[in-house]
């Protein structure tokens, strides 16, 4: 019971990481497509348009392996999953204030409200962090490779 209760809780914290993450990058788009920087939007910057894409891709990734995890419904799959959304979220959340700059720093701005968001639902039942750490403590002890995702 215990076991299947955190494998959801992993799936919900997940999917919560998500939008989190995309609601951060709805924020910096919104951003880079209104500031202008010598004479033209900041989204017009290569580096600008790598941080966005990179975050782009991670979260695409993360969402992926969500949906592969319900199909799953092993309580591994769903620790992978929620490590990688919290890893897709905390890659949203660096690249976003980079892109935001000085105004993502101030409380004026709601991207304070996400970051907090994905800091506290990141540690809620094991950090991106541990939750690899664990899986790979698994992986060493059965010497197993867990079965394939649907992707």
């Amino acid at each position: 019971g215990w076991t299947d209760t955190v494998a959801a809780a992993h799936l919900a914290l997940g999917h919560e990481l998500v939008g989190a993450s995309r609601t951060m990058l709805s924020l910096a788009c919104d951003h880079a497509l209104e500031r202008i920087q010598f004479g033209r939007p900041i989204a017009m910057f290569q580096a600008v348009r790598h941080r966005l894409a990179e975050t782009l891709v991670a979260i695409e990734a993360a969402e992926a392996l969500l949906d592969a995890a319900w199909l799953d419904g092993s309580p591994p799959a769903a620790a992978m999953a929620k490590a990688s959304a919290g890893r897709s979220a905390r890659t949203a959340a660096r690249h976003c204030q980079q892109v935001l700059a000085g105004i993502g720093f101030t409380t004026e701005h709601p991207l304070h409200r996400s970051v907090r968001r994905v800091l506290v639902l990141d540690g809620l039942f094991g950090s991106a962090r541990t939750l690899t750490a664990a899986l790979g403590e698994d992986l060493l002890a059965t010497r197993q490779l867990p079965p394939l995702l649907p992707l």
